[in-house]
């Protein structure tokens, strides 16, 4: 008979327990998302909860977003957050793409789009890779491209999506201002001119 005294045999140690390959908080382990997680957080720019933007939204580093956008993002080589408080109605194109609010767009990632377990998500997504937490809500289609080729191709269709509907197109000159008329003097500025030459020769 066992002695009650002696030492439990560690659960944790034991390889066939149904709690192995989770972690602490009982969530599965992600590294490439924790490490994500970690860069994003460096030097990156925030749009607050009380800020909305409509239009064309470009950046050249890592853009965390709480607030409304509408339109168009592109953070082309560069990180995109989306927060809990975010909604996103816009096409978006970034690095990789980490969804938490709710997006109701398209969507091409150079690497990753996920979806975290709080985030709704309506649209079309391209990806070499594209991770649903259980919990997160999406309705649309998955695209997971498998060679740098399909990538170039997804690229070159995705430009289309990527122009605000009610900005000019890039490449058309803006309008030249309308030429300046002549000035025609009105008849009664003529007559006091032509009095003002009789009155000079007398």
């Amino acid at each position: 008979m066992a002695n009650p005294l002696d030492p439990k045999p560690d659960a944790s140690l034991d390889s066939s327990s149904f709690l192995s390959g989770m972690n602490d908080s009982g969530a599965t382990e992600r590294p490439f998302a924790d490490k994500l997680d970690a860069s994003m957080a460096k030097d990156r720019s925030v749009i607050g909860k009380n800020i909305k933007f409509r239009g064309e939204l470009i950046g050249t580093e890592d853009l965390h977003i709480e607030g409304t956008i509408e339109g168009t993002v592109i953070m082309e080589g560069h990180d995109l957050s989306i927060g809990r408080e975010g909604e996103i109605n816009a096409n978006i194109h970034a690095q990789n793409i980490v969804i938490n609010g709710t997006l109701t767009g398209d969507a091409l990632a150079d690497e990753l789009i996920e979806i975290r377990n709080t985030a709704v998500v309506k649209g079309n997504l391209i990806a070499p890779r594209i991770q649903l937490d259980d919990g997160g809500k999406f309705r649309g289609s998955m695209d997971m491209v498998d060679t740098d080729d399909e990538m170039r191709s997804r690229h070159s269709e995705f430009k289309e999506k990527l122009v605000h509907p009610n900005l000019p197109p890039k490449d058309e000159a803006p309008s030249k201002p309308a030429a300046k008329k002549a000035f025609a003097p009105t008849k009664d500025v003529a007559k006091d001119s032509a009095k003002d030459a009789e009155l000079a020769d007398s």
